[in-house]
């Protein structure tokens, strides 16, 4: 409903805000607010980074990212081990 004034409306009109927001869950720790916090400035580092060094792996730099961090903690940055 915010985007509905700037952009036309369409069906899956935040398919890529929701995409970014489960990765940004999933690298922070499920559960996790400061995790969420963190995991969003790091993506956002990344994403700009990428987009003004190498612009063809940009998009991919994200995921790469949440790989990396699912194989070196599948509970997240912030996640509690169990």
């Amino acid at each position: 409903m915010i985007a509905a004034p700037i952009e036309s409306v369409y069906p899956g009109i935040g398919e890529q805000v929701l995409i970014i927001s489960f990765v940004v869950v999933v690298i922070g720790g499920l559960g996790s607010v400061s995790g969420a916090f963190w995991s969003a400035l790091i993506i956002g580092l990344v994403d700009t980074l990428g987009k003004a060094y190498v612009p063809k792996a940009a998009g991919v730099a994200v995921y790469v990212l949440m790989a990396a961090v699912l194989l070196w903690r599948p509970s997240g940055l912030f996640g509690q081990r169990t």
